[in-house]
């Protein structure tokens, strides 16, 4: 996926790798990407679960990763 950022012209690439770098780092990988919100939820989620929630949370980083660039206005471009 592709993001292109309106007022900037930035283009910001998410590939499949995603999954393992989520899958690895946890929420160090949302803290790179700026995604404090999901940082800190998945932190706090992975401490009550002991970890759990990693093996869990990987598969959603498609729709995750897309809502946070759009609610920041950025636009999707289509590949």
């Amino acid at each position: 996926m592709k993001f292109k950022n309106p007022s900037n012209d930035n283009v910001e690439k998410t590939t499949a790798w995603a999954f393992l770098w989520i899958f690895i780092l946890g929420p160090i990988y949302f803290l790179v990407k700026g995604n404090y919100r999901h940082a800190i939820v998945g932190l706090v989620i992975g401490i009550i679960t002991f970890g759990l929630s990693w093996f869990i949370y990987p598969f959603f980083w498609k729709s995750i990763t897309k809502n946070f660039y759009l609610k920041k206005g950025w636009v999707e471009i289509q590949e």
